[in-house]
This record gives structure tokens, sequence and C-alpha cells, in this order.
């Protein structure tokens, strides 16, 4: 699969990485950063959503807003897998991640947006 698009928001132990992957005209998104693991699953379905967080994690709040925005843009699926852990995250670094996610989700829909318009 050449279509996929790789994207990193940030810089070193903070830094996000996002593999935006095409499925017809769904979207697939692997959101990981740190020590990168499966954290949660979120799926939209234009707007709507789904989702399931293992226990002790807290990557929903990455991977939740992601799905959300995507498919309620796009009018697609989008199911994004997320996982960032950092051992003794401090809370600014905590805000780096939380601006970095912020920031990320605008390079993911710009993106997507160009290669719906170039399809």
């Amino acid at each position: 699969m050449n279509n996929r698009i790789i994207l990193t928001q940030g810089s070193g132990k903070t830094a996000l990485q996002y593999e935006i992957i095409p499925v017809g005209k769904d979207w697939l998104i692997l959101l990981t950063g740190g020590d990168a693991h499966i954290g949660c699953t979120a799926i939209g379905d234009d707007g709507q959503l789904s989702s399931y967080t293992p226990r002790s994690h807290k990557d929903d709040a990455l991977a939740i807003p992601l799905a959300k925005k995507v498919s309620q843009t796009f009018s697609c699926i989008c199911t994004v897998v997320a996982g960032f852990h950092l051992d003794g995250i401090t809370r600014e670094e905590i805000s780096i991640v939380i601006d970095n996610a912020e920031k990320g989700m605008i390079q993911v829909m710009t993106a997507i947006e160009s290669k719906n318009r170039s399809s």
C-alpha cells in the first residue's frame, strides 16, 4: 500500500507519529508515540463513535477526538488505533503531548483533504 501518509507532530519523547491509510473512502489511522502500544481503538462513523480502551490506558484522549473529527468531516468511517506511553511523564510533557495531538489533528485533516482532492 503506497497510499499511506506518514506524519510526525512534535519532537523528542513527546512527538506523535501518524500513519494514515486510505481504505476505499474510509480511513485507518495508527497514532503512536513514546513506547508505542495499542491503548485505544476508536471508530467514528459519520460522527457516531464506538471505542474500546483497555484497563489502565488513557489513549482514548488521543483516539476519540481524531476518529470523530475525521468521520464527521469526510462522512466516512475512521478507525484510530492509538498508543502513547512515556514512563514518569510530567504535567508539562502531558501538556506538550496534548498540544501535539491538537496540531497533529490539523495535519491529518489537511493530508486527508489533499488526498481526497487528488483521487
